[in-house]
């Protein structure tokens, strides 16, 4: 189970490796990067990286069907957060 620490690398992790898969460079990556297109990555990317999020943390924060506004790689590492206890 991923704790609350180490949830950003995780995440960081994951989009680097789903961007790797489509042999594409992602420079720069942190926190305030973009969670859009900007990185290169398509929305079935995006989903992806999100099925492999659940797999790492068992936490599904899609669910309730509610979507937050997602912006950047922080925002996405703070939804998952709220689920880990």
């Amino acid at each position: 189970m991923t704790t609350k620490s180490e949830l950003p690398e995780v995440i960081l992790q994951i989009i680097r490796e789903t961007a790797e898969a489509k042999n594409l460079t992602v420079t720069n990556l942190g926190l305030d990067s973009p969670v859009d297109r900007r990185l290169g990555l398509d929305s079935l990317d995006w989903a992806a990286v999100v099925v492999r999020l659940e797999g790492e943390t068992g936490i599904d924060p899609f669910a309730a069907g509610a979507v937050p506004t997602l912006t950047t790689v922080s925002d996405l590492v703070e939804l998952y957060q709220a689920g880990i206890r």
